[in-house]
């Protein structure tokens, strides 16, 4: 009886070794993963474009000047916001400046002479008319009556003549006036100097562009999108634009146009080209036309849904949870999905953590694993 318990109490110690000895010596060391909770939040159904967009411009200028001369003044610099009808580029006005004063002064002597002539008239009328009565009366000869009559026919010719110079003064001075107005190269809408073609005390010739403008409420990107999308593709859906000189600003934009015809040029790449019109947003920078951009367009959304990063799903309907050290598989429902966020609707609560480093060697169901905040794989001491 004593060897019986002697021996049971031996192999009650070899057991009890052995478990500790897995549980310290031996144990499975936690793969180190990262990990991210399920939160609530916005996912949405987006569609990008498959070809760099371009941004282009529906108002863009090459204003020129209708004059020949000589450049003195651009009073804006690139990136300048201009209002319609300031002048952005000023040629030497001082020779047309000239000629519109000694413009006005002629102007000024026929107005002079035309009045003269109208007091002549109106003097030669009365007579005339008071010769008309006297000759009624046979008061006075018809030699004397001839001669009232000439006078007066003098005197209108001489009117008509200081009118018409009057007209013909007035002519001139708007003409000269229109001479000097076309040494202004004026903007023709609200915009921004988008480039300068001259510099001060340069001479230009008639038709010669000076300086290029662009309205910013008209600046929109044109992409090209897969032919898989053309079916979810339609006019006003909103839009998210990034250019690739500011990666980190976006601006918002809607679309404006959907092409109705598939290019096929490439037959293994078809696509289908939108634009999208950027929203002006005076806190950023003026987009350039022949930037290139990219186009994110929301199909669908969805807020405060319960969501996980997309990578973090399996074959789209399931994903490895966090629970007492180990991944443990779970069954999930998805919804809307893009390549940053899935909607979870149902499987999983809010605060639950999820394996996002799946590729990581050795990770899977049962494995013992260590979370890690997304983005932070630095080795525990």
């Amino acid at each position: 009886m004593k060897r019986w318990l002697k021996w049971t109490l031996l192999a009650a110690g070899v057991v009890a070794v052995f478990l500790l000895l897995r549980a310290t010596l031996f144990r499975q060391k936690p793969i180190e993963v990262e990990s991210a909770t399920a939160e609530r939040g916005v996912v949405e159904d987006v569609v990008t474009n498959s070809q760099a967009g371009t941004v282009r411009a529906r108002r863009r200028s090459r204003l020129g000047a209708e004059r020949a001369g000589r450049v003195i003044e651009i009073p804006f610099r690139e990136s300048a916001r201009v209002r319609r009808g300031a002048v952005v580029v000023q040629l030497d006005a001082s020779t047309a400046r000239t000629a519109l004063e000694l413009a006005r002064r002629s102007r000024e002597v026929q107005h002079a002479s035309a009045t003269s002539a109208r007091a002549s008239f109106d003097l030669a009328r009365l007579e005339h008319e008071r010769a008309q009565t006297l000759r009624a009366q046979d008061l006075i000869s018809q030699g004397e009556m001839d001669q009232v009559q000439a006078r007066f026919e003098e005197t209108r010719a001489a009117l008509a003549a200081a009118e018409a110079a009057v007209a013909r003064a007035d002519a001139s001075v708007e003409l000269a006036e229109d001479d000097l107005a076309h040494l202004r190269v004026t903007a023709p809408y609200d915009g921004v100097i988008a480039q300068r073609l001259v510099e001060v005390g340069e001479s230009v010739v008639p038709g010669q562009p000076v300086i290029e403008i662009v309205a910013p409420d008209s600046l929109y990107v044109s992409a090209r999108i897969d032919e898989v999308d053309i079916g979810r593709m339609r006019d006003g859906l909103p839009a998210r634009v990034t250019l690739d000189p500011y990666r980190d600003l976006t601006w918002s934009g809607r679309v404006s146009r959907v092409f109705p015809v598939v290019d096929d040029r490439l037959e293994q790449n078809r696509t289908l080209t939108v634009e999208v019109d950027i929203d002006p947003d005076p806190q950023k920078p003026l987009p350039l036309p022949g930037t290139s951009a990219d186009v994110v367009i929301v199909l669908d959304e969805r807020r405060d849904v319960l969501r996980v990063p997309a990578f973090a799903v399996i074959e789209g309907r399931r994903v490895l949870v966090i629970a007492d050290g180990k991944a443990v598989a779970r069954e999930v429902t998805t919804g809307l999905r893009n390549w940053e966020w899935t909607e979870i609707s149902g499987g999983l609560e809010a605060g639950e953590q999820v394996v996002t480093s799946l590729d990581k060697q050795g990770v899977r169901a049962g494995a013992a694993v260590k979370p890690t905040p997304r983005g932070d794989t630095t080795p525990a001491p």
